[in-house]
């Protein structure tokens, strides 16, 4: 069939038509009668909600405002949801703007949990709206309290003497912070002026703890000699013990025949005898208890000076002869240039002061417990010419230490300080 020329350009007109009226309606969002179903919200008020607002759930659209009007119990809000969107119930109903000043819109914000659903036509109440006047209100308060705050600081730093401490403070704090710096630069200078004798030191510590075994092996040889397994501590017990118990044998002899001697003198003399052995008995009775009190700490250690590259090798035995009186005797540089130690102190673990021999001239010394590692010794000794002696050691394991030592802190340190291992029997 043939078609007229007007014929074709009606039905393209048509079809034209027809493509527009399609992009209208469906495209547009135009309907025809009412989709969806209705939900009525209840606010005190709405804060410029209008008619056409987008109402989301969870921050997806999901309806429009049918209408706004005001009720006999507040603003009545009629919300028309899309078809196939369900609102649980419990939902929370809120009024929101997009951004500071931006259109007002309906949110939904879903329950942690839900029995049901909505139905067509129900009936919530809404949460109040807190928008711009609020905000604004808000701010005033926030802006007052701020202004309140900058005044007690006006209060404050306005006193000339804070003034003049805080300047001091800065002065200060500036002095301190040049001075970390040339600390900080310093050290950094040590360090590289001394990385090869701190590696040096370090491999010497190894080889010295190779023979502090050996060491150690012979000082407990030479303790057990003078001990004799604990022989010759036993037998002086054992022997105040008899002395004791004769004391008091003789004594119930005594008195036993106190009482038949008719002689004057001779009772005098029994009577004299009874106080002497009181008197031995009670001084046995002391020496046992002091016996009982004694506790000995043997120590010996090798020390490396980085400097010269000399060792040095010290033994020590402290005696407790009670909780707070104690007694140390030893010797410094053992086999070159050895020198003798003795000194009586007296304290406790924390604090302990010292007296005697040290270094083999007149000194006196303190300890004190920095921790329950680390133990820091200072002595001052030889009158004639006096010197300083600091000692440092750090428990590391049960009975050994690290310790670091110089003997003449106030002369030629370096040639006098030694690093190196302890260990205690």
């Amino acid at each position: 069939m043939n078609l007229s020329t007007e014929a074709k350009v009606g039905a393209i007109s048509l079809i034209g038509l027809l493509l527009l009226g399609y992009m209208i309606v469906y495209l547009g969002g135009i309907s025809f009668g009412e989709k969806g179903y209705p939900v009525q919200v209840t606010f005190s008020e709405v804060g410029g909600l209008k008619e056409g607002n987008v109402v989301r759930y969870a921050g997806v659209d999901v309806g429009r405002v049918d209408s706004v009007r005001a009720g006999d119990k507040g603003v009545e809000v009629r919300l028309r949801i899309n078809p196939g969107v369900k609102i649980p119930e419990g939902a929370k109903f809120t009024i929101g703007t997009d951004g500071l000043l931006g259109e007002k819109f309906i949110n939904i914000v879903p329950p942690r949990q839900s029995s049901g659903y909505l139905q067509p036509g129900a009936s919530v109440v809404g949460e109040d709206p807190r928008g711009f006047d609020h905000l604004v209100s808000s701010a005033d308060r926030a802006l007052a309290d701020v202004q309140r705050l900058v005044q007690s600081l006006n209060e404050v730093l306005g006193d000339e003497k804070v003034k003049a401490a805080l300047k001091s403070t800065a002065l200060n704090a500036r002095d301190i912070t040049d001075r970390l710096g040339e600390f900080s630069a310093a050290l950094a200078r040590m360090a590289g002026n001394n990385e090869h004798d701190v590696s040096a030191m370090v491999s010497n510590l190894r080889d010295m703890s190779a023979n502090l075994k050996d060491v150690a092996a012979r000082v407990d040889k030479m303790v057990a000699a003078v001990d004799n397994n604990g022989q010759t501590a036993k037998d002086l017990k054992e022997t105040i013990q008899n002395l004791k118990n004769t004391s008091v044998r003789v004594e119930k002899i005594a008195a036993s025949v106190e009482d038949i001697v008719t002689d004057p003198e001779t009772a005098k003399n029994i009577k004299e005898t009874l106080r002497n052995t009181r008197s031995v008995s009670d001084k046995a009775n002391k020496m046992l208890t002091k016996i009982e009190n004694i506790k000995v700490e043997t120590g010996f250690e090798v020390l490396h000076n980085g400097h010269t590259n000399k060792y040095k090798s010290n033994a020590d035995v402290r005696i407790n002869t009670s909780p707070n009186d104690f007694a140390v005797i030893g010797v410094s540089g053992i086999g070159d240039n050895q020198k003798a130690n003795f000194q009586v102190g007296k304290g406790d673990e924390h604090f302990a002061g010292r007296a005697g021999v040290v270094e083999g001239k007149a000194g006196i010394g303190a300890d004190a417990m920095l921790g329950k590692q680390l133990r820091l010794s200072l002595d001052v000794y030889d009158p004639n010419d006096v010197r300083v002696k600091l000692r440092t050691q750090y428990e590391i394991a049960p009975n050994t230490f690290i310790v670091g030592q110089t003997d003449s802190l106030n002369k030629q340190p370096s040639q006098n300080t030694y690093v190196g291992v302890r260990h205690t029997f």
